[in-house]
């Protein structure tokens, strides 16, 4: 499939990928459905988008939150490292998602009957390049010290979705937009770089084709943007590391000259003591001889 066949209609994708994927185009409910399946094992029937299009994680839109059924559900993507802060964050940014969802407000939480409100579930997909293991992150590890019964929580499922991630992960694996989406990164990764190469051979093998050929060169342009700002990262987190152990080492050495002065007056002191000392003993054996005669 050539280049040209790729490119179609010309929609503007503010989103990551991930978002337009999940949340923005017109399959978008559906694979969110897909996804939250995979992930918990439970169907949803009623979905409703609620996400905060005013708040967002980065400069662009990386995360999303749907009511589902009776839950609300936020999901966000990171490709750098997991930030340990993440509970705090979702839990600001939820309370927004209530209060403007109209899920809360004065009329409701100021009534005498007691509020019922969707049960909130929180999930950062990690497809950063560095190692990363499921975890759990929560809020309470985040409290200046422990107490029990911990008077809040909120907790934060940390699901690694790189390709050689999922492939251990049968029921995620099944989910084929997550699998289409991992994939395709991975073949840009692969390719060093070359998001048109990744891009037709992901189309040419009928993985996330609808959703390619639907997007065309938009897809290319904001996985462009996306790649880059990911190298761009990995380059300032290598320069940043090579300009601390640089001033390290110089300070080092700076440290060490010092210390190795400071040594020196102090040998230099006590040689000093040393010949006083004797040259005194001398000098007072002289004396002594001297009043003996």
């Amino acid at each position: 499939m050539d280049e040209e066949s790729i490119v179609s209609k010309n929609k503007k994708i503010k989103d990551t990928l991930f978002s337009s994927l999940f949340y923005e185009w017109e399959g978008a409910e559906e694979n969110a459905k897909k996804l939250y399946k995979a992930i918990c094992g439970a169907s949803v029937s009623r979905i409703e988008k609620c996400r905060l299009e005013d708040a967002v994680f980065r400069e662009r839109k990386n995360d999303f939150s749907y009511i589902m059924d009776d839950k609300i559900v936020f999901f966000v993507e990171h490709q750098s490292t997991v930030n340990p802060n993440m509970p705090l964050r979702y839990l600001i940014y939820a309370a927004r998602t209530y209060e403007r969802n109209r899920l809360t407000g004065d009329k409701i939480v100021y009534s005498t009957r007691q509020v019922k409100i969707p049960v909130p579930e929180f999930y950062v997909l990690y497809n950063g390049t560095a190692e990363q293991e499921d975890t759990v992150l929560k809020l309470s590890d985040s409290f200046m010290f422990e107490t029990e019964p911990v008077p809040m929580e909120l907790i934060v499922n940390v699901i690694n979705i790189n390709l050689d991630s999922l492939q251990k992960k049968p029921e995620l694996l099944s989910c084929e937009p997550l699998y289409g989406y991992s994939y395709l990164i991975a073949k840009v990764r692969e390719y060093d770089g070359d998001i048109k190469r990744a891009v037709t051979e992901c189309v040419n093998e009928n993985v996330l084709k609808e959703y390619l050929e639907y997007y065309g060169s938009e897809v290319i342009n904001m996985m462009t943007i996306e790649y880059n700002e990911e190298k761009a990262k990995e380059y300032l987190v290598r320069e940043t590391s090579e300009e601390n152990y640089s001033k390290g080492l110089l300070r080092g050495k700076a440290e060490g000259r010092a210390e190795g002065r400071a040594e020196g007056q102090k040998a230099e002191q006590k040689a000093g003591q040393k010949a006083g000392q004797k040259a005194g003993q001398k000098a007072k054996q002289k004396a002594k001889q001297k009043a003996y005669f």
